[in-house]
Parts: C-alpha cells; structure tokens; sequence
C-alpha cells in the first residue's frame, strides 16, 4: 500500500444547471417529458423557418411519444406495487 498522498489536481465541469422546484409534491409527468425532449432534441433560432416548422412538429410528437411512455411507466409501477 502507498502511504503518499495525493498529489494530482482533480477536476470537473458542470454544465448549465436548472433547478425546478414544486410545493406539496413532486412534477407531473408532463414536466418530465417536457425534460427528455428538451435534452434530446434542439431547434436552433437561426434555422431556416420551413425547417424549424418541421423541426418544432417532430418535437410535439416526440413529447406525446415520451409523456406516453411515463404515464404508461407509472400505471405499471402502481400496478405492481401492491402497497
């Protein structure tokens, strides 16, 4: 074992943070959706307008495609616990 001590610099970056809060309960599932779209998709302000049009139509299927998907998570969850 290596008594010296540690020498070498750490480091990390953080990127943007966004804190969200809510009062008496956690964020609905439109929220969370809302969340997973915004990481994964970005319409860029300088984009041409027929193809932010398009881009911006692809985000709204792809946020009722994941809302689906958690609302659908959280039936089953309540489904299986049998608290």
């Amino acid at each position: 074992m290596n008594d010296q001590p540690w020498t070498e610099a750490a480091g990390a970056i953080v990127g943007a943070v966004t804190v969200s809060t809510t009062s008496n309960g956690g964020h609905p599932p439109e929220f969370w959706a809302q969340r997973v779209v915004d990481r994964l998709i970005y319409v860029g302000d300088q984009a041409p307008q027929p193809i932010r049009d398009q881009a911006h139509a692809y985000r709204d299927q792809m946020f009722q495609i994941v809302l689906a998907g958690i609302r659908q998570a959280l039936a089953s969850d309540r489904a299986y616990r049998k608290d």
